[in-house]
């Protein structure tokens, strides 16, 4: 196995391990709010996409 594919095993793993967090972050932050059935998944979702576009920005930024 190549080192990039080793690295690449490393990163989804990574990636894997920051979902599951990131998931069950998310329920607890919007557990106050109004919302439930398909409008729950729908703000759980934009917040998920949200919070990873805040993240790859501030990442692409510290690095450029």
């Amino acid at each position: 196995m190549s080192k990039m594919s080793e690295i690449d095993l490393i990163a989804q793993g990574v990636a894997d391990h920051c979902k599951e967090i990131m998931y069950d972050t998310v329920e607890w932050q919007i557990a106050n709010e109004p919302v439930d059935g398909d409008n729950y998944m729908e703000l759980h979702s934009y917040v998920m996409s949200k919070a990873i576009e805040i993240l790859y920005k501030q990442n692409t930024n510290a690095i450029g």
